[in-house]
């Protein structure tokens, strides 16, 4: 495995476990400070895998990515969508944005409304899922079938608790 290819895989890694500590933490109600570290840590490590990505695949071309992307659907999909790149720059945009907000703004981020909390997640962790599932392969996929029910089931149970405590639904 050459260098990029390296680069790219440990990355999205690394990324993809800062990403899935965090909520996990969040949801065990594990100290803030620390969380926020570790967010930051992997949407940096993201932005290192798109920028990887971008350099030793595409040539830093868009239209190289989304062929790219086309090629990858329709080989596991059977439907060419290129487009799809655009649902993963979301990701990367929406992880960022979130990461700022959290550093220079935490009182704000911490009193945000919880369905905006609720729908940045559900989306982050539908784009996690396909990322590290469905278009992955090997150790990659193996560690992602483990840690997303893992995932829902702490988020089932927070859910469940908060309902009890507060004796009303979401």
């Amino acid at each position: 495995m050459s260098a990029g290819a390296t680069l790219i895989s440990a990355s999205v890694r690394l990324a993809l476990l800062c990403y899935a500590t965090t909520v996990a933490g969040q949801l065990l109600g594990c100290r803030e400070k620390w969380l926020r570290i570790l967010w930051t840590i992997g949407c940096g490590l993201f932005l290192v895998h798109v920028a990887a990505a971008f350099h030793f695949v595409h040539n830093w071309s868009h239209q190289a990515a989304v062929q790219t992307t086309a090629a990858e659907t329709r080989q596991l999909l059977g439907i060419a969508f290129g487009e799809g790149l655009w649902f993963s720059y979301a990701f990367v945009l929406l992880w960022l944005l979130d990461t700022i907000w959290w550093w220079t703004a935490a009182d704000n981020w911490r009193r945000r409304p919880r369905a905006l909390h609720i729908t940045l997640h559900s989306y982050l962790l539908f784009i996690a899922f396909n990322g590290a599932i469905v278009f992955e392969a090997g150790p990659t996929r193996f560690v992602g079938i483990l840690v997303t029910p893992l995932l829902l089931l702490l988020i089932f149970l927070r859910l469940r608790k908060s309902r009890t405590h507060t004796g009303t639904q979401l």
